[in-house]
């Protein structure tokens, strides 16, 4: 079977977009900002090269040798006080005047700047076109060491003949440093403003999309605990208002489906308990009859024999000496413990004779069977506590039986509390009912017992100390009457026994 991998993001939805919110703002402003860097670039490069053009064709005006004189003279006063006008300028960085042998005449030049070389010079010569090289390194290249500038490299003629080369070198930092100023500026500017959008696109995101989409998981999650009373707001962009009332609709259909589907469980779970209650009164009857036709078969056949070996017994009695007693007083109590063992047999298989039931005060009877321990001392240290009720409960029951059933009852406890412990006596009528307690703290009993408990001949005393037919007993007398016998029971804390019959009609 294949497995569902599960991946589990380090970073959550607000996250994700608010970072890629940023990088897109932040992208778009920058590719906006250089763009207009990249048009103003151009835009002063070029006011700069035209002007630097009208400069260099002024000088060469003023440069080139008059009609009388065809060749550069070393020196010309109103050349040198013009060239030395033009290294006075802020931005040039070098001139340099060749004859028309290429020779050098005259020159200036700062920061290490160099000439073009002898070839480059050359080929102005030849071709006579006036040589322009521009060097402008990138906006973002902060590292580069090569200056910005644009070197001309121009031919001289008089009278139509090449009298000479004037090569000038001009600066282009400032326009690079103003460049720079205005980077500076724009990423300023694109931090302020990026950080405006994004606060704002932050505030729009929590309340449009994060808000409803925290509330959508906190409420999923309610669900699967269990809990369907969540709803979600009807509120923000559509899609998400839509998912909203999705998920109440879904909610609203499984709270309905889930409180149908609980009635069901109540009902099967009502059937079973019926069905179980049926069943184990079946078995149990099953047994009570076939333990009925057992006892009174036993008791039948083993009534006469055993009443004439305890008389055998006592006769033996009388005519030994005292000294042998002992062994015929074993012998008779041991045949005593059996005639009372037949006795219950017989009590146990003798049917209810309808004609003798009594309208007997439950609750009254109680307090009699407690006063009867107490005067012959069965109670020993056990503390009882009554907390009965001042009331009369009428129920149709033989006198004698329910008396039976308090006094096995409260001997059951009193040994489970091993004579120090305490029982506690409560009742109460409830619905054409009364229902009596007996609790006590004493040993307790294990769950196995607990299913066992009526059952013929079962037991938790030691051997010797019980027939395990008392509460049998108890409980057919309490279910002839039309009532139930209920207990409950943990181990070292102690066991409750609760007596439910119904009211006499008188009662009611």
């Amino acid at each position: 079977m294949w497995g569902h991998v599960v991946v589990k993001k380090s970073v959550g939805l607000r996250t994700e977009i608010l970072v890629t919110l940023t990088f897109l703002l932040v992208a778009a402003l920058l590719l906006g900002g250089m763009l207009m860097l990249r048009l103003t670039e151009q835009r002063l490069l070029a006011e700069r090269l035209r002007h630097l053009d009208e400069v260099t064709h002024l000088v060469v005006v003023a440069v080139v040798p008059t009609q009388e004189a065809t060749e550069l003279v070393l020196p010309s006063p109103s050349r040198s006080q013009l060239l030395s006008k033009l290294s006075e300028t802020g931005y040039c960085d070098g001139w340099w005047l060749f004859d028309q042998n290429l020779n050098s005449l005259e020159s200036f030049s700062i920061a290490g700047q160099q000439p073009f070389s002898a070839a480059r010079r050359q080929q102005v010569r030849l071709t006579g076109v006036v040589e322009r090289r521009v060097n402008f390194p990138a906006l973002l290249n902060l590292f580069s060491t090569t200056r910005a500038g644009v070197q001309f490299a121009l031919p001289l003629y008089a009278d139509q003949r090449f009298a000479g080369v004037l090569e000038m070198h001009f600066s282009l930092d400032d326009i690079r440093l103003q460049l720079l100023d205005a980077l500076q500026l724009l990423l300023i500017y694109v931090a302020l403003y990026g950080l405006v959008l994004v606060a704002a696109g932050y505030y729009l995101l929590q309340r449009n999309i994060v808000k409803p989409a925290k509330l959508l998981l906190r409420a999923t999650r309610d669900v699967e605990r269990g809990d369907l009373n969540t709803r979600l707001p009807i509120a923000g962009p559509t899609e998400l208002a839509q998912l909203a009332m999705a998920y109440n609709e879904m909610v609203v259909a499984l709270n309905k489906s889930q409180a149908q589907t609980y009635i069901h469980i109540d009902e099967l779970k009502n059937t079973n308990r019926q069905l179980q209650q049926a069943r184990d009164e079946l078995i149990r009857s099953e047994k009570m009859a076939s333990v009925g036709q057992l006892a009174a078969g036993l008791a039948h056949e083993l009534g006469n024999p055993l009443a004439a070996l305890i008389g055998y017994l006592e006769l033996l009695k009388k005519r030994l000496k005292s000294t042998d007693q002992d062994v015929v007083e074993r012998s008779l109590t041991e045949a005593q413990r059996i005639d009372y063992l037949v006795r219950e047999l017989l009590n146990f298989s003798r049917p209810v004779d309808h004609l003798s039931i009594d309208h007997v005060d439950v609750i009254a009877e109680l307090r009699v069977c407690q006063e009867l321990l107490i005067n012959q001392g069965t109670c020993g240290q056990v503390r009882i506590e009554d907390k009965l009720p001042a009331l009369s409960a009428m129920v149709c029951i033989q006198r004698q039986k329910l008396q039976q059933v308090f006094i096995n009852l409260l001997i059951n406890a009193i040994h489970a509390c091993e004579n120090k412990g305490v029982i506690e006596f409560t009742a109460g009528i409830e619905e054409g009912v009364v229902w009596l307690q007996i609790r006590d703290n004493g040993c307790g009993m294990a769950a196995g017992e607990l299913t066992r408990i009526f059952d013929p001949f079962y037991t938790t005393k030691a051997p010797g100390e019980g027939t395990g037919l008392g509460l049998t007993i108890c409980h057919r007398i309490i279910e002839e009457a039309g009532g139930h016998l209920q207990v409950e029971s943990i181990p070292h804390q102690g066991s409750s026994f609760r007596l439910i019959l119904p009211l006499a009609l008188n009662q009611e």
